[in-house]
């Protein structure tokens, strides 16, 4: 009886990291969606005024990927989550708990972005128990649910 109630309890959390990677998937296109594209539009439309300009300009996509640094990494360190986090109801702590400061959310999205560019990124989060990801093991940073 105390095996099978464990055996229960073993396959419940499992459900429960493999459902949390789909929250942060779910988040991550959000943010894309909410904050980045906007950034894009703005830029090829708004101030270069076609896409060809926007293609052809190699700073200007620079400055655009800044910026949305900035933005995320502003988000977590004032309200520790991003707007696809919120709707995913997630939020972004470091390893004690605590608020993540703007640099240390700045450095987590860089490694985020290296991770991801190098293919390793995909594979860290299915390597380890928690499901921790890459950026987040270099960060010492946490992914916490915040359900209201």
């Amino acid at each position: 009886m105390k095996n099978n109630k464990a055996h229960k309890q073993i396959e419940s959390n499992s459900i429960i990291k493999k459902m949390f990677l789909i929250e942060r998937i779910k988040a991550f296109i959000t943010d894309i969606f909410m904050i980045y594209m906007p950034i894009l539009y703005i830029a090829t439309y708004g101030i270069l005024g076609s896409k060809e300009a926007f293609q052809s300009n190699q700073l200007v996509i620079l400055i655009c990927f800044l910026v949305y640094a900035f933005i995320t990494s502003l988000l977590f360190f004032l309200k520790s989550q991003t707007l696809g986090y919120m709707y995913a109801e997630i939020k972004l702590v470091r390893d004690d708990g605590k608020k993540v400061g703007f640099f240390l959310a700045l450095f987590r999205f860089f490694a985020f972005c290296f991770s991801m560019s190098l293919l390793f990124g995909f594979f860290i989060p299915f390597m380890n128990k928690n499901r921790r990801t890459f950026h987040d093991l270099v960060a010492k940073t946490n992914i916490i649910e915040c359900k209201k």
